[in-house]
């Protein structure tokens, strides 16, 4: 047999509420990794990029047109000779590479014009910038460069596009840029392939559409010097030897600048500088892809549910510390792949989406514990009654005063458990109280006295075990005793020093019908069963001892003529009323202890068969019994054997008062009262009645009524009524004498009714 489990666990209700979030969550969440919130994440992206700081590239020199060269040579623009005297000097120098950063758009003086694109030719390292235009906003863009006259001899052209962020920060550069159906490289992107050493790695030669600048600092961090300067042969060749030198406007308003992460001026880097921090990154493999959208929505979703599986299985506290784990956890993640693997994956999005998601599941657990605690207190108080709980001050919020009433609420319960608990283990008989799975947990102190002599543990031991230390005779409890049911027969235990003990178990089950254990009582009726003991042989002494004594008297007063008739006469009316007094008396101790076996029985017929039984005596003093009522069966559950001795015992004490030549009425009735119907036989005679004193002490034992006109030794042992009495209650129903002095006498019997489909 399988012990009944523990108690099941009743739905929380979180889980339709945590899966409904997770999924809007969750979509969500995928939807910012396709439409990210980029001005915040640019915010980020600046912070990183100014504590990123590295050496810059010393292979890069700027020759700058700035104010000292404006001053020297005169206002911008210059002649081209200029350009073209330049360029001869770096090639002179030793330059590696050349990146003039300035357009040569619209033609010149011819022969300047000639001079500039022959050295540039001679040159065969310089690259020149071109820039996409438009005529209109619905116009095709154009890509613009030099003449050609210029353009002829340069070792390769490029665009110098800018590309500006949302918010106005050059952070990034295409490789590439759409020139209607074509491609149109970068100006860097140019250099850079023609520059950088075979098998080094290309990034440009990726399926990024745009990569992040990783700029190494201010624009002052590259190695500077004034075009005047170089013109005037004031640099030494080894500055100039072997370096990209980069050559363009850095003279303030004297051409575009741009804001930048390392610039906090807005327009602190040129063009120029621009171009040098993108070959910068291009030529140290450093520059920064952005991450797709497949990668920030796996890398948000991993954060977001292992934040909505604490909320399953974290207390409020531990997922507050979980929240500001993962937080921190996106965003070591996302600075340690933007310095280690030089990919942008922003955590903005995931770190503002579980912030938002822990404060709505905070909200949702707490509206939740809102109206458990208004269930809860309301259950409550409709079961605690007494004390009233204190209100809280308005000042409290809904919770507070909520939790603060269970708190009340709560008290009061436990005072009541304690109570009851006190009540249960001060009870004189050894009391156990044992789990669902038949386990001790507690035991009063008669309980533990009770088991001390058995050397056994009572708290943790089964309740079998428990019993069986007793050693009773002829019984032995398996260990799947006692069974879960919910009605259980006392058991008596007879134990080998003679002590006997009534083994009492009740089943208990919680409010949801699952079982919730047992309580087990031991009572010890060993003086009880003494005294039924004594009891028996007190019956076997009334029935055989007394009865058969008697009985030899009658028969040999029958047998013996001899003796006078008077004499004769009073020795037999003493000795049957011997028998009648040990007769009754032996009625009486049955119907008060014997058992009385239920059966559905008619209570008419017993009540027919009762007059019948009388109608012997009844004629022979000419008394007419008259039955009223009785035609339907008033079927009640009773012991027919008892339940006629009763009736015939009033029908007798009726014939026996009544005067001769009187009436005798039987009413049979059914009635209703808060418990059911009942069924009456009420017996109503013409005799002397009693007084008031002698109907409230009628159904006392050996009370005796001597009337004028009875029959002779109609008094009895005065135990008829007295077994009435206890026969009625022993089947639950009440019997009552209703009666006045010299009128007569009305006995009522009331059973309950039984009707069918009801108990």
């Amino acid at each position: 047999m399988t012990r009944a489990g523990a108690r099941p666990q009743k739905p929380t209700g979180r889980l339709p509420s945590w899966l409904l979030l997770s999924g809007l969550a969750s979509i969500c969440f995928a939807l910012f990794a396709w439409f990210p919130p980029t001005r915040i994440d640019n915010v980020l992206y600046d912070v990183l990029a100014r504590v990123s700081a590295r050496p810059a590239d010393t292979n890069i020199l700027m020759v700058d047109i700035d104010d000292r060269s404006l001053a020297e040579l005169g206002a911008w623009p210059w002649p081209r000779d200029l350009h073209a005297r330049m360029i001869d000097r770096l090639g002179q120098a030793g330059a590696k590479t050349i990146v003039y950063d300035v357009l040569f758009s619209e033609p010149g003086d011819p022969a300047q014009d000639q001079a500039l694109g022959q050295a540039i030719e001679r040159s065969g390292k310089v690259y020149l910038p071109q820039f996409l235009t438009s005529a209109g906003a619905d116009a095709p863009r154009r890509v613009v460069g030099s003449i050609p006259a210029i353009a002829k001899g340069a070792a390769g052209a490029g665009l110098a596009h800018v590309r500006f962020d949302d918010d106005g920060v050059v952070r990034r550069m295409a490789p590439f840029e759409t020139d209607g159906a074509n491609l149109a490289p970068d100006l860097m992107t140019v250099v850079h392939r023609a520059t950088h050493p075979v098998g080094a790695r290309d990034m440009t030669r990726g399926f990024d559409e745009t990569l992040l600048i990783p700029f190494a600092g201010p624009p002052s961090i590259y190695r500077h010097i004034s075009f005047s300067s170089v013109l005037n042969g004031e640099a030494p060749a080894s500055l100039i030897s072997g370096r990209t030198v980069f050559v363009g406007l850095t003279a303030p308003g004297l051409g575009p600048a741009f804001p930048t992460p390392v610039t906090p001026d807005a327009s602190s880097m040129t063009g120029v500088q621009l171009q040098a921090s993108v070959l910068d990154g291009l030529r140290s493999g450093l520059m920064i892809r952005e991450a797709g959208p497949e990668g920030r929505a796996a890398f948000a979703l991993t954060l977001l549910w292992l934040l909505l599986a604490g909320f399953l299985v974290l207390p409020p506290r531990a997922n507050l510390v979980l929240l500001a784990a993962l937080c921190a956890v996106g965003l070591a993640y996302s600075a340690a792949m933007f310095w280690l693997a030089h990919l942008w994956l922003s955590p903005i999005a995931a770190v503002l989406g579980m912030t938002l998601v822990a404060l709505i599941w905070g909200w949702m657990q707490l509206a939740r514990v809102n109206d458990l605690l208004s269930r809860e207190l309301a259950r409550i108080r409709s079961i605690v009654r007494g004390r009233r709980v204190q209100p809280m001050d308005f000042e409290s919020d809904v919770v507070a005063r909520q939790a603060s009433s269970l708190g009340e609420a709560i008290t009061r319960m436990d005072d009541l458990r304690r109570f009851s608990a006190d009540a249960l283990f001060s009870l004189p008989d050894a009391t156990l109280v044992a789990d669902a799975h038949g386990r001790a947990i507690a035991a009063n102190a008669a309980a533990n006295a009770l088991f001390r002599p058995t050397q056994l543990t009572v708290l943790g031991a089964s309740l079998a075990d428990l019993v069986n230390a007793l050693e009773p005779l002829g019984k032995r409890f398996e260990l799947d005793w006692p069974p879960p049911a919910d009605e259980h027969e006392p058991i008596d235990l007879h134990l080998v020093d003679g002590r006997v003990f009534q083994l009492q178990t009740v089943f208990r089950r919680d409010e949801t019908g699952a079982p919730a254990g047992w309580i087990v009582r031991l009572a010890d009726i060993s003086i009880l069963t003494a005294a039924m003991r004594q009891r028996e042989q007190a019956l076997q002494l009334l029935t055989h001892d007394m009865r058969s004594p008697q009985t030899s008297i009658l028969a040999l007063l029958a047998t013996t003529p001899d003796l006078p008739t008077e004499t004769a006469d009073r020795i037999a009316a003493y000795a049957r009323r011997t028998l009648a007094l040990a007769d009754g008396f032996v009625q009486l101790a049955r119907a008060e202890v014997t058992p009385v076996s239920l059966e559905p029985v008619d209570l008419a017929d017993i009540t027919v068969e009762a007059i019948d039984e009388l109608w012997p005596q009844s004629a022979q003093r000419r008394i007419e019994i008259q039955q009223i009522g009785g035609e339907t069966p008033l079927v009640v559950l009773g012991d027919r054997g008892v339940l006629s001795r009763t009736l015939i015992n009033l029908l007798g004490n009726a014939v026996k008062y009544s005067p001769e030549g009187s009436r005798i009425t039987v009413t049979l009735s059914e009635q209703s009262s808060p418990n059911g119907p009942m069924a009456h036989v009420a017996i109503a005679d013409q005799g002397p009645g009693f007084s008031r004193e002698e109907a409230a002490a009628a159904f006392l034992p050996f009370q005796r009524f001597e009337r004028p006109g009875s029959v002779a030794g109609a008094g009895g042992a005065g135990l008829g009524l007295a077994f009435v009495h206890a026969a009625v209650a022993r089947h639950g129903g009440e019997v009552s004498c209703r009666s006045t002095a010299g009128v007569g006498a009305e006995f009522t019997v009331r059973l309950p009714r039984l009707v069918a489909g009801r108990p």
